[in-house]
């Protein structure tokens, strides 16, 4: 059985920084592993025969470049210098190392808002910070990129259409898909949804034939990277 598998950049992204520690969540290298490891891991189920994998789609949004005013310090950046600019280009570049896989950027809008960190949010709520010890690191652009789900939409009909796998793994929370997934399936493609352990909504239920997520839970997520830091083999190794 041959299996593409399309993810959704900024959910997995948003999902693994909810998920594993925060020493790996600008660490492009590991990241692309997870990328990579996450996603191989359907090709490999008990009790099932092994799919063979046709390439990994991996949809992003290209780097900021415009300069804008940080939110605290009111300094004016480049914003492809910033952390999370400079995460992204080194991102990019380890996922077009892996093999088998390809990355597909959006169109990008201005990033004319900011929008408070997830932790940042927790330390706030949690009264471990008060407003003004808030920095402008606590802050990431609040623009997302165009074109992702038409992108998505245009290639999930093209592996319909021509018949060239029997298998779509989706990594996203989104259900922006099921018109896409409601067409594959028509044309007889086992359809596989992973939202990476985030609750979907039970519509969502009629339009997939099943829904695994392998990603570690977040209570099991340290020793996940803790196994496999010291694992030496190459995954990059899978063939169709």
């Amino acid at each position: 059985m041959l299996t593409a598998i399309l993810v959704d950049g900024p959910f997995f992204i948003r999902r693994i920084r909810q998920i594993f520690p925060s020493s790996v969540h600008y660490d492009a290298k590991v990241m692309a592993d997870l990328v990579w490891r996450l996603s191989a891991a359907h090709l490999f189920e008990r009790n099932q025969p092994k799919r063979h994998l046709f390439r990994i789609f991996f949809y992003d949004t290209p780097v900021f470049t415009q300069r804008v005013t940080l939110p605290v310090s009111k300094q004016q950046i480049d914003l492809s210098k910033s952390k999370e600019g400079q995460f992204r280009v080194a991102f990019q570049k380890q996922l077009q190392r892996k093999r088998k896989l390809a990355v597909k950027l959006g169109e990008a809008r201005e990033a004319d808002h900011w929008k408070l960190n997830e932790d940042a949010l927790a330390d706030l709520l949690g009264k471990r910070i008060t407003v003004d010890e808030l920095a402008d690191e606590d802050f990431t652009p609040d623009s997302y990129p165009k074109g992702i789900e038409l992108r998505m939409g245009v290639d999930l009909a093209s592996l319909a259409y021509k018949r060239q796998v029997q298998q779509v793994v989706l990594l996203t929370g989104d259900g922006a898909f099921s018109s896409a997934a409601e067409l594959l399936r028509h044309e007889g493609v086992d359809v596989v949804l992973d939202p990476m352990w985030q609750n979907i909504s039970e519509d969502l239920f009629s339009y997939i034939d099943g829904l695994r997520s392998t990603c570690p839970p977040a209570d099991r997520a340290a020793e996940f990277l803790a196994r496999i830091s010291s694992d030496n083999y190459e995954h990059e190794d899978v063939s169709a």
